[in-house]
């Protein structure tokens, strides 16, 4: 019975994960989303009415969350939607009923791979726009929620932890017990994040298993029966849901409680596959898009990894202990009552959680590099480190947070054990980053790289019972009765499982390779041009903007990530005003590696360029200088430069910008099969020099001088040059007018076609052709 539950819910998964992803929508999953598209467009007044059902803390203002929504404007009225507001005041309780206008605006799409998709998320969370220029109109509280007891409770509790500890470990443990996050300090987050153990940032299975577990099993033993402690520890973990915010992953955990207590109660078999599968389905028939959410698809995709890989792998090892005990017992006269020396008893609890961690590692591999583009080698054994304390952690810090709600003093004194373990896990994960190799780029491998990876990964870990299936069922042998050959089988197949998982790890940390392209990314109002080489090299061309805030951090890196670029080899900085070169000074102060950085031999100095210069040293970076006529590249692509001309000069930085000419050669016969001109930000009196200094000719790929000004593009560059394809990098909103009608006029006589990074996102060029970021969506 509960394994045909488990395969009914299965069915619906997979329904849903083919309406959401494949090509047709047979549940209707985008339903909601398309209505709204269809009513509103951005900017549009509305009114609005529905209820709040969380809010959440960002910095110095709140979200609010609204379901159950009727959505008002001329265009119509949509009923049954969802949506998010921003007050600075969080004065309005959860589960308060209201009445606002506003303004729509509409989530953000990515323009770049890599980049956050704010439509996505949020769709995948079930709200599909944003109201800004709120007005509050009215609000219809009840008589118990209009306390809002567990927001305020969870608020006493942080102000209970910013008492008692430093700042940021307050924020770490207002995260870890009550989930909330809006004191968390974000270097500290990202500490976690990049050495493989911000997971236990999030409320989890873990605190279910602290908090509501404990509590079952001490009224279970104190003699309550199934039906009073259940309903006792089930009303509990619903309680402390609903404080930590209803997270996706505490959803789920207490979710697969609550069926393990009905199970107790109903005296059946708890079945934690069934239990997972049926948390997942009524999740998906709230939301089918959470199938979509990467909390959902971490949380699920956990659990799944310690089922069937995880706990298999571990069961390998705890036979061979079983078999030892044996052993040792025998070897004792048998005397059952001896224990194993604590020694023996420690090291095989340290083996068996490293072992458990790596199969949790080798699980989720493909989750954590398909969102994240990259994995921390050590995170094996710092998990091995970190998991044991947080029991200890959640326990002493839930303890601490209530008992400071009636003294201090006494939380205090509780309180230092989880500051010795924060402090701990700070030290930890920060001497973890300073080893080489701490985190690897690997890139975002396809989803039919991930399904063979789980196959082989699933025949790898099931080994043992492959191979007894042969020799005993299929080959008629009988089974081992020695038991230290028994014991030497268990350990041989373990050790034959590890490798061969390893294996596993080790071919997909293999970036793969690319093949030549030319990605003009989409940085707001600036440049950043990425080429792949296809023989391995990766060359970079500018990488800044004046109308983004830290493009390196949130456009290039996460790009270059994406892209499995763990270093670039040679990156080209036409001048050095910030549109060009913020970015790169950005990546250059986090420690990305860059190989070399180029630059024109003639390029003025200033405190720009000072400032490129001690990074670039401080980082191990060499800085290289072209002239004109030098060549710099692999034997398939070259960059000559062809401006500035030697001995130069200007007082307008634009006018020296360095110019490439960019040749591939796909067969290295000599024959260009691709060329490119990118000329930084030269105008018109330069693009006429080159254009009459017989440099260049005819271009597949024009990237467009200075973002469409209207004192480039000259008539007779682009006649020389006469590209097939033109592609203009600018913001939308600008203050330079970019692109200019004169200059788009001049692309368009003589290109084959223009592109703009501000329409079409990043841009991709191929030999085989063109293809746009936002229209690939």
């Amino acid at each position: 019975m509960r394994r045909k539950l488990c395969m009914i819910s299965l069915v619906y998964i997979f329904i849903v994960a083919f309406s959401v992803y494949g090509p047709l929508d047979l549940i209707g999953a985008y339903t909601k989303a398309d209505a709204f598209s269809e009513h509103f467009s951005e900017g549009a007044s509305v009114t609005a009415t529905g209820n709040i059902v969380r809010k959440e803390i960002k910095k110095d203002s709140t979200i609010y969350y609204v379901n159950d929504a009727t959505v008002n404007c001329e265009n119509g009225t949509l009923t049954n939607t969802s949506f998010i507001f921003k007050l600075d005041s969080d004065k309005i309780p959860n589960k308060s009923k209201l009445n606002i206008e506003g303004n729509i605006s509409l989530f953000k799409r990515a323009t770049n791979e890599g980049g956050v998709d704010e439509r996505d998320y949020y769709n995948s969370l079930g709200y599909y726009f944003r109201l800004d220029n709120v007005a509050v109109k009215a609000v219809d509280t009840g008589v118990i929620t209009g306390f809002d007891i567990l927001y305020r409770l969870s608020k006493n509790i942080q102000g209970v932890y910013n008492q008692c500890l430093s700042g940021e470990e307050a924020g770490f443990l207002g995260s870890v017990c009550i989930g909330n996050k809006s004191e968390l300090d974000i270097q500290l987050r990202e500490l976690f994040q990049m050495v493989g153990i911000a997971h236990i940032l999030a409320v989890s299975g873990l605190h279910v298993s602290v908090v509501c577990m404990a509590l079952y099993r001490f009224v279970r033993n104190r003699g309550l029966g199934f039906f009073g402690s259940g309903c006792l520890a089930g009303v509990v973990a619903i309680l402390y849901g609903m404080l930590t915010g209803g997270s996706v992953s505490s959803v789920r955990a207490i979710g697969m409680f609550l069926i393990y207590i009905l199970a107790d109660i109903l005296g059946e078999a708890y079945d934690s596959r069934t239990a997972l599968a049926v948390m997942a389905d009524l999740l998906l028939f709230e939301n089918p898009l959470y199938i979509k959410n990467t909390s959902f698809i971490f949380s699920f995709g956990a659990i799944i990894g310690i089922l069937f890989i995880a706990l298999p792998i571990s069961e390998n090892y705890k036979n061979i202990c079983k078999w030892k005990q044996r052993l040792r017992i025998s070897d004792n006269g048998f005397n059952y009552d001896e224990k194993p020396p604590i020694f023996d008893r420690v090291r095989e609890w340290i083996v068996s959680s490293i072992i458990f961690s790596f199969g949790i590692t080798a699980a989720m591999l493909p989750i954590v590099t398909y969102f994240y583009y990259e994995t921390p080698l050590y995170s094996v054994v710092l998990n091995g480190l970190v998991l044991p304390l947080m029991p200890f952690l959640l326990a002493f810090g839930l303890f601490g947070g209530f008992t400071g709600l009636i003294s201090i003093e006494a939380a205090q004194i509780i309180l230092y054990l989880p500051h010795y373990i924060i402090y701990l896990y700070e030290v930890i994960a920060a001497h973890t980053l300073d080893i080489p190799f701490s985190k690897v780029i690997i890139g975002r491998h396809g989803l039919l790289q991930i399904v063979v990876y789980y196959l082989v990964l699933l025949v790898v870990v099931n080994f043992s019972k492959v191979v007894k299936f042969v020799k005993y069922t299929l080959l008629g042998k009988k089974p081992q009765d020695n038991p230290r050959e028994i014991l030497k089988g268990y350990k041989a197949m373990l050790v034959k499982t590890i490798v061969l998982s390893l294996i596993c790890v080790v071919v997909w940390l293999i970036p793969e390779k690319q093949g030549f392209e030319v990605d003009i990314i989409d940085v707001g109002q600036g440049d950043g041009i990425y080429i792949s080489s296809g023989d391995g090299a990766r060359f970079f061309i500018d990488g800044g903007s004046t109308s983004s805030d830290a493009v390196g951090k949130y456009t290039l890196l996460p790009f270059l990530k994406y892209k499995g670029a763990g270093h670039i080899d040679y990156w080209f900085l036409s001048h050095m005003d910030l549109d060009h070169v913020s970015g790169v000074l950005e990546l250059l102060s986090t420690g990305y590696r860059i190989d070399n950085i180029v630059l024109s031999s003639e390029i003025p100095s200033g405190d720009t360029l000072n400032q490129l210069i001690a990074l670039a040293q401080a980082n191990g970076t060499n800085i290289v200088y072209m002239s004109q006529g030098d060549i710099c590249g692999t034997k398939h692509l070259s960059f000559k430069c062809v401006y500035p001309f030697d001995g130069i000069t200007s007082d307008d930085i634009n006018a020296l910008s360095l110019s490439l000419l960019m040749e591939y050669d796909k067969d290295c016969d000599g024959e260009c099969d691709y060329s490119g001109f990118f000329g930084g930000d030269i105008g018109a009196e330069q693009e006429k020099a080159i254009a009459a200094s017989g440099q260049v000719g005819h271009v597949d790929l024009l990237k467009v001088s200075h973002h469409g000004s209207k004192y480039s593009s000259n008539e007779q560059f682009l006649s020389v040059l006469s590209p097939d394809v033109a592609v203009i990098s600018c913001a939308k909103v600008n203050r330079y007018g970019h692109p200019s009608a004169e200059a788009v006029e001049r692309l368009s006589s003589a290109a084959g076609k223009v592109y703009y990074t501000m329409n079409s996102g990043r841009v991709r060029v191929r030999v085989g052709g063109v293809d746009e970021y936002i229209g690939a969506k």
